[in-house]
């Protein structure tokens, strides 16, 4: 099993730091790190870790203690793409994946979020224009109050209401033409985004 993981673990490293270096970490220096534990553990007698250097010159550290919010959403990314392939999972979750990334690298994680859909349901959870744009539904989150409780309500966007939801996140309060314009291009843009 031991020599199994260490196989995997090459094979991991490789498609985890070419997915990152696409998400905008050309740098990057990531590793599976498979080393014999003192003693046989519920996962046999190996220990597992994920190592990271995000900067030049800079060791390769446990994850959990060096990436930061924008990182790790590109990591946790990067690892659900290359392993939704060998898992088979039907549905994929990410909540607010666009923290602390710019617009884009937000296009480039959106980019990512449609491969994975290729083969399994993706459901994120995003404020961001560049990644919004790219999805195949769109579906409104909102809240309100009746009778002293909070209640949420979930509803799909039919076009037109997507472009003033997307020129809305571009913009903020007032939704102006040329906000509503930028939201049709990343629109149409989502076809020539996805085939690159």
């Amino acid at each position: 099993i031991s020599s199994k993981r260490r196989l995997a673990a090459k094979g991991l490293t490789k498609s985890v730091t070419e997915t990152l270096t696409f998400l905008e970490m050309p740098k990057v220096r990531f590793e599976v790190s498979v080393k014999k534990a003192d003693e046989l553990n519920a996962f046999g007698k190996d220990t597992v870790e994920f190592l990271i250097s995000a900067n030049v010159g800079e060791p390769l550290m446990p994850m959990a203690k060096i990436a930061s919010g924008g990182e790790l959403a590109r990591i946790m990314l990067s690892l659900k793409n290359v392993l939704n392939v060998c898992d088979g999972i039907d549905t994929v979750i990410f909540d607010e994946i666009d923290t602390g990334i710019s617009g884009k690298t937000s296009r480039k994680v959106g980019i990512k979020l449609k491969e994975i859909g290729k083969g399994a349901q993706v459901i994120c959870v995003t404020h961001s224009a560049q990644i919004a744009s790219l999805a195949d539904n769109h579906l409104f989150v909102s809240k309100k109050e009746t009778n002293g409780r909070t209640e949420s309500a979930v509803r799909t966007l039919d076009n037109e209401e997507r472009i003033g939801e997307i020129a809305r996140i571009l913009g903020g309060i007032d939704v102006t033409d040329i906000q509503r314009a930028a939201a049709k291009e990343l629109m149409a843009e989502k076809s020539r985004s996805t085939e690159a």
